[in-house]
């Protein structure tokens, strides 16, 4: 049974910067995973929602993302097995998201 994760990452940006600060950071995104022995297989961006899987464990987890005006959504699926990281996934997408997402000191 699958089980699903949702993250909800707070922002000051508005939804056009917090969009453009995301799609500029799917690059470092991308290297941190490889870092950790995953791999960003699938990238739609529609709009302000980005479809996205992630390879990681000989599993394919999908979910989706979507910049609001003062948030961003993200959710996941994961495979019973993977289920046990439910609480790491959740922590590493809050921190890597707060730091795409900083309001940027004056």
């Amino acid at each position: 049974m699958a089980k699903p994760v949702s993250i909800t990452i707070s922002h000051e940006l508005g939804r056009e910067a917090a969009l453009r600060r995301l799609r500029d950071g799917i690059d470092r995104i991308r290297d941190k995973l490889g870092m950790v022995k995953m791999q960003l297989v699938e990238e739609e961006w529609s709009g302000d929602a980005l479809q996205f899987g992630v390879a990681a464990l000989g599993y394919t987890v999908r979910g989706r993302l979507e910049v609001e005006e003062t948030l961003v959504r993200v959710e996941v699926m994961l495979p019973w097995v993977l289920a046990v990281f439910a609480e790491k996934l959740k922590l590493g997408v809050e921190k890597q998201g707060q730091i795409l997402l900083e309001k940027p000191k004056t």
